[in-house]
Parts: structure tokens; C-alpha cells; sequence
């Protein structure tokens, strides 16, 4: 190997290191603050709201250990000055956030994977770049394997989707919650600009990917 393809091994693998740990916490982040802290959460709202309508007894409503959860939290600085309802209300922009930022990681991978399949391609004896240079989506993977990693990727984008349509059918009761004022239009727009990064994000990895696998198949 020449030096400059070592070097750029030594780089992805570097990247590749970064992207698996975010991919990881993303994927383990979105899915137990879901199960465990939003959609219980929501449940409880639902339910609150179901039978303050029907005018019942709802003192098994009028409290929730929830809604201590994260302002319980003490630290060395006192207690954590946030409610529940903020990281609730602000959850579906972190997941997008964090999948704006994965997916352009995985961008840079695809470029780098480029360069290193255009070094190896000037070797005496080509080496197979689906194994010194992986992929989450890779070109050469079967099928199934591009299917699973295009599942990875679009499951944060559905949780936010999935998470934003409970969150408006209940923000006037969130917003309510919140230590703070901010009108309606707000949430409208940080939620609209959350799900315009993500399409953006993933429509711009497709071309990526479709790219890598013309280019792989004129290299054969």
C-alpha cells in the first residue's frame, strides 16, 4: 500500500470509531427516553385530559412521579432547573439534531470510502474495499444488508415523526407545563425545520449511496 491510501485508512477508520459511537447512543438515547420517559408521559397526559372531559375522579391523575423525573435530578450544583415536560416538548428536535449530525458523518464516510476505492483500484493486486473500509450502507452489500441499514437509519426519523404528531395533538396541555411562555407558531416551526433537516439529511446520503454504487460498478 502507498502511503497515502494508509493515511486515509488511519482517517476512516478514525471516522468510522465516531460515527458507530453516535450511531449507538442515538439509537439507544431515542429508544429508552421513549419507551421509558415520552410515550409513558404522553399516556399519562391522555389519560388525564380523558377524564377531567368525563368529569371523573381523577385523583389517580393529579400526580405523576414523571413529572419529577428530571427536575428531581440533583447535582453537585443543586437540582436540575428542567421539567419533564421541556424534555419532552424539545425531544423530537434532539433526535433531529442528532440524526442531521450522524447522517452527515456518514456523508464524509462515503466520500472517504471514494477516495480509498480509487487507490485501491491503482494496486497490483485490488484489495476488497467492503472490508477495509465498511459501511453502514454499502454498494456491494446484498440487499437485505442495505435494507437493515437504511432501517437504521429511518428509525430515529420515524420516532421524531411519530413523536411531533402526539406532541401537537397535546401541546396546548404541554405548553401549559412549561416555566415559561412561547406561543403555538414556535413549536410549529422548530418542529417543521426538524423534519426539513432530516428529509434534507436523508435525501442527500441517497444520492450518496447511489453515486458510490455507479462509481463501484464503472470500477468493475
Amino acid at each position: 500500500m502507498n502511503t497515502y491510501l494508509d493515511r486515509l485508512l488511519e482517517l476512516y477508520e478514525v471516522k468510522l470509531k465516531q460515527f458507530r459511537f453516535l450511531l449507538a447512543l442515538l439509537l439507544m438515547g431515542t429508544t429508552l427516553f421513549f419507551f421509558l420517559i415520552f410515550f409513558p408521559y404522553m399516556t399519562f397526559l391522555g389519560n388525564r385530559e380523558d377524564c377531567l372531559i368525563n368529569q371523573q375522579q381523577c385523583s389517580q391523575f393529579e400526580q405523576s412521579q414523571l413529572e419529577q423525573r428530571f427536575s428531581d435530578i440533583t447535582t453537585s450544583w443543586g437540582k436540575v432547573p428542567i421539567s419533564t415536560a421541556e424534555v419532552v416538548i424539545f425531544f423530537p428536535v434532539g433526535v433531529a439534531g442528532g440524526l442531521t449530525i450522524l447522517v452527515a458523518q456518514l456523508h464524509a464516510l462515503f466520500r472517504l470510502r471514494r477516495a480509498i476505492s480509487q487507490q485501491v483500484q491503482s494496486l497490483e493486486n485490488p484489495l476488497d474495499v467492503t472490508l477495509i473500509a465498511p459501511l453502514l450502507i454499502d454498494p456491494k452489500m446484498s440487499i437485505f444488508e442495505q435494507m437493515a441499514g437504511t432501517l437504521t437509519l429511518f428509525f430515529p426519523f420515524i420516532v421524531v415523526l411519530y413523536s411531533i404528531r402526539l406532541i401537537l395533538i397535546r401541546l396546548e396541555i404541554l405548553k401549559n407545563k412549561l416555566p415559561y411562555f412561547q406561543s403555538l407558531r414556535f413549536y410549529y416551526v422548530i418542529y417543521t425545520i426538524s423534519i426539513i433537516l432530516m428529509v434534507y439529511s436523508l435525501i442527500k446520503i441517497g444520492f450518496s449511496f447511489f453515486h458510490s454504487r455507479l462509481l463501484e460498478k464503472n470500477h468493475q
